[in-house]
């Protein structure tokens, strides 16, 4: 599968969040978008996600244009785990799981059998099968986001969006979903593409990175490209020192404590 956005501009109320942005992401690849607040990354993947339509250019799937999908179409191709979400009915864990099945469940039917299995295996693989029957809004913030980060693994899509999706949880537990989601990239040959604001993480767990600015692409390419003290002075007018690091196998940033 492949994802290409072809001249993509988009805007609130005249004000440019997004211009001219042109690039393709293929799937068996772990991207992530990195970049200063207010760039553009939140707005890049609800575009993505058919949540807002830019006001200029394309987004297609393969060959098929973003825009001619209906919401459910969409849902069975599209997953996305918000930093954000928020629920304030007291749904239990496991049904707010099974939300992630409802694009391929008929109206007014049940869930069948395949469903109820699906949603089981992927909770065990979250380790929140223990919550199964607590209600979402007991939970601590780290085990919403595993809740909500398992409703969107249900959804058993090839393209999966992560914004900030780790915000809340300890270093175990990211490391952990962040684990099981390039499992999935190199066993189910899925797409991801992450916002993540610690670059040392987005270098260690990804293929490929793209940093924005006031909307527009900076740099993209692999991470060794990408994070430079150049580039990160430029995106984030910090002081920095970039270095391979023999543990992480990647290249990490570090910064002076004053």
């Amino acid at each position: 599968m492949k994802l290409h956005l072809h001249d993509i501009s988009f805007a609130y109320d005249h004000d440019m969040i997004l211009q001219n942005i042109n690039c393709s992401f293929v799937s068996g690849n772990f991207y992530s978008i990195i970049g200063p607040n207010g760039s553009g990354k939140t707005t890049l993947l609800d575009l993505i996600s058919g949540f807002f339509n830019p006001c200029k250019g394309s987004i297609n799937i393969d060959e098929t244009p973003l825009l001619s999908l209906s919401k459910k179409e969409i849902a069975k191709k599209v997953s996305l785990v918000s930093q954000d979400y928020i629920i304030n009915f007291p749904f239990s864990v496991k049904d707010v799981v099974m939300m992630g099945r409802h694009p391929y469940i008929p109206r007014f039917s049940h869930p069948g059998g395949d469903d109820i299995k699906k949603v089981g295996k992927v909770m065990k693989a979250c380790g929140i099968q223990h919550l199964s029957d607590r209600k979402i809004n007991e939970l601590s913030g780290g085990e919403r986001q595993r809740c909500v980060f398992a409703r969107a693994l249900c959804q058993d899509t090839k393209v999966l969006l992560l914004d900030e999706a780790f915000s809340n949880m300890d270093i175990n537990h990211t490391l952990q979903m962040l684990g099981l989601v390039k499992r999935s990239v190199k066993e189910k040959n899925t797409l991801v593409i992450s916002v993540l604001h610690d670059l040392n993480l987005a270098s260690s767990w990804s293929d490929e990175l793209l940093m924005l600015k006031k909307g527009e692409i900076k740099a993209s390419g692999h991470s060794q490209d990408v994070l430079t003290q150049h580039t990160i002075k430029d995106v984030f007018g910090v002081t920095s020192i970039v270095e391979f690091n023999e543990h992480a196998q990647a290249k990490q940033v570090y910064y002076p404590s004053i």
